[in-house]
């Protein structure tokens, strides 16, 4: 069984290179924000540790001009696109109130089939989680398709340039 807490580690590193690039270039400033823990200790022992709450998206920052954004990175090894079980309703939740108030909100995705890096807009991921959340059971509905995704390129010496989209 994998380890699913390490999933997208070295992708969420090219992010994070990027996410560099970004603000070494005063084009963005975006960070990685952790989700807050309780730990139980007994003395200076450790006996347990859980999320507090759930969180937000994985990336949240304020392009130049102010424009904010938040995004989630995943990877999906189903060829067909990103399968939607692997976004949690916390995290539709958020995107629906950061689109409500005008937020750049996204997924990142890593095919790892085809070594290829995309960008699902934030409305598209909506759109596309109702019509599975409607259609429970049937088949076709439960993943985001690669043709509804953008692929990301390396530009202008910017690892996985996921603001440039044009």
């Amino acid at each position: 069984m994998r380890n699913m807490a390490n999933l997208g580690k070295s992708f969420e590193e090219e992010v994070k290179l990027a996410n560099a690039a970004y603000l070494e270039r005063g084009i963005a400033l975006v960070q990685k924000i952790s989700t807050p823990w309780v730990v139980i200790r007994r003395g200076k022992q450790i006996v347990s540790a859980f999320p507090e709450g759930k969180s937000t998206l994985d990336f949240r920052g304020t392009v130049e001009g102010g424009l904010s954004i938040s995004f989630d990175c995943k990877e999906s090894e189903d060829e067909r696109g990103l399968p939607l079980k692997h976004i949690q309703p916390h995290q539709i939740e958020y995107m629906r109130q950061a689109i409500k108030v005008r937020e750049e909100s996204f997924i990142l995705c890593y095919m790892k089939k085809f070594d290829k890096r995309y960008k699902i807009d934030g409305q598209t991921v909506l759109y596309l989680w109702d019509l599975w959340q409607a259609n429970k059971g049937k088949k076709g509905y439960n993943y985001i398709p690669v043709e509804a995704m953008t692929e990301i390129r390396n530009r202008n010496g910017i690892v996985l340039d996921y603001l440039e989209m044009g």
